[in-house]
């Protein structure tokens, strides 16, 4: 009961106040602008923000710095990128070229390929190719 009663009294006072607030507002007069506001405004404007004022010179230099950065770090990640994709690309030789000829020379002597190795050793000796029949 005690909360109702309080809630009933808050609304009411809100209700109470609102009705001031629109009341007040009817009764405030329309505001009158001077005639020469809008030329004293522009004139304003151009004076700080006009050619020659410090503010328009220094936003065009900022602009400017902003777009020479980002084209420079643009330039930065784009060589970045280029070396490393070189880089993995091209690996360093490790050996020289009579190391590469030992290494093929071994590759093709491991047992996997004896089979074809005898095959062309017995062919030598009898003095036949595999196309003719024996």
């Amino acid at each position: 009961m005690k909360q109702e009663l309080m809630m009933k009294q808050r609304n009411n006072n809100i209700e109470a106040q609102v009705t001031r607030t629109m009341k007040q507002l009817d009764e405030m007069k329309p505001l009158e602008v001077n005639h020469f506001f809008r030329a004293r405004l522009m004139q304003r404007v151009e004076r700080e923000f006009g050619p020659g004022s410090k503010h328009s010179n220094s936003a065009a230099e900022n602009r400017f710095a902003l777009r020479l950065a980002f084209f420079t770090l643009l330039i930065i990640v784009n060589v970045g990128a280029a070396v490393v994709s070189i880089q993995q690309n091209n690996p360093k030789p490790t050996s020289g070229i009579s190391e590469m000829l030992d290494k093929l020379s071994d590759d093709y002597s491991s047992h996997e390929f004896a089979y074809y190795d005898q095959a062309s050793a017995n062919a030598a000796e009898t003095g036949t190719t595999e196309n003719q029949a024996p």
